[in-house]
């Protein structure tokens, strides 16, 4: 498989500690070089929508300069483009970009000629593009933001306040990137200022995307509890019909009207069948009430107790049951004669 890289044997000045065209300066000393060590890539004219086109390595410090040699990503569009511009001698310059402000300082002590913003003192880059025209006159590095435009850092210090001077501020890693430093800018804010509420706005949008993973996973949670709930009530359902039907207190129509209507109901069904009897036939009802009959009268049909002219004697001893066998044999209710 052909390799899609190739490695500039060429050092590129990254930065150095002198003023650059947007008013600040970078410390060399301050350079944490392992923190950006773990992923040394960047853009062509810091152009993130046009992917990596360079990774960094030997990646150094040489005095007062940072440098590194450029592994240029062939699989980019514009890989062969680069490498053809660089060994040609029509590029040469470097450019850091989205800084991670680990500490700063307004001293005037530290303050070069012609330097308006502020001393990074502690800091590291996100990335380092392959420019045209830098910003800085030893790194050849020009800063842009996302959509191209170029951006004037020594405009966005403008209006510090004289009274944070002499004091050393720590930012507790917030990136400064392009954009952010231009809506410091249009805010009115000093750098320490916009710094902490970008801060917290980034702290906001954390806590939001965290309530909504956790809104989506409470109502996955929910609809699978529902489902489950749902076939519990259904078994349920089921399991009450079925005894009902048992105990004839409902008929086979009725158990299947019934698994409709109260299907996601079983506390509703429950009530239902409570207040249902079950059903007793005639010779069910017969036999319960002849349970305590002297064997003369017990198993015996109408027609056998009248054949055997029994029946008045059992009208006149066991009312009740001569009662029931009556209406059970004439199918009609029995009026006592007056």
């Amino acid at each position: 498989m052909a390799d899609k890289s190739k490695k500039i044997e060429k050092d590129f000045v990254l930065s150095d500690s002198s003023v650059n065209c947007y008013g600040f300066r970078l410390l060399t000393s301050g350079y944490q070089l392992a923190s950006y060590g773990k992923n040394p890539i960047g853009y062509y004219m810091h152009n993130r929508d046009g992917g990596v086109l360079v990774k960094w390595e030997d990646l150094r410090i040489e005095g007062d300069q940072v440098l590194g040699k450029p592994v240029i990503n062939l699989s980019n569009a514009r890989g062969q483009q680069t490498v053809d511009e660089i060994e040609s001698g029509f590029l040469n310059a470097a450019s850091m970009g989205e800084f991670v402000v680990l500490e700063y300082s307004l001293d005037p002590a530290l303050m070069l000629e012609g330097q308006t913003g502020p001393t990074i003192t502690k800091w590291y880059n996100g990335e380092n593009s392959l420019v045209d025209i830098p910003g800085n006159g030893n790194a050849l590095c020009k800063l842009f933001n996302q959509k191209g435009n170029e951006i004037k850092l020594a405009d966005l210090m403008a209006g510090i306040d004289d009274t944070q001077k002499n004091n050393t501020n720590t930012m507790h890693e917030i990136k400064l990137s392009l954009p952010d430093l231009v809506a410091i800018k249009e805010l009115g804010l000093t750098v320490a200022d916009g710094a902490g509420l970008i801060a917290q706005i980034k702290e906001l949008k954390l806590k939001h995307d965290n309530a909504v993973l956790a809104n989506t996973t409470l109502t996955t949670e929910k609809t699978a509890l529902e489902v489950k709930l749902a076939g519990v009530s259904k078994q349920e359902v089921t399991d009450m019909l079925k005894v009902a039907l048992d105990g004839k207190q409902i008929t086979v129509e009725l158990s299947k009207q019934f698994e409709t209507d109260y299907a996601t109901n079983p506390t509703g069904l429950k009530t239902i069948l409570a207040n249902l009897k079950g059903y007793t036939s005639v010779v069910d009802q017969i036999a319960n009430k002849g349970g305590d009959l002297p064997a003369l009268f017990k198993d015996k049909t109408w027609d056998e107790l009248h054949q055997a002219d029994l029946l008045p004697k059992l009208k006149k001893e066991h009312f009740d049951y001569f009662k029931t066998l009556y209406e059970g044999h004439y199918k009609t209710v029995y009026i006592p004669q007056a």
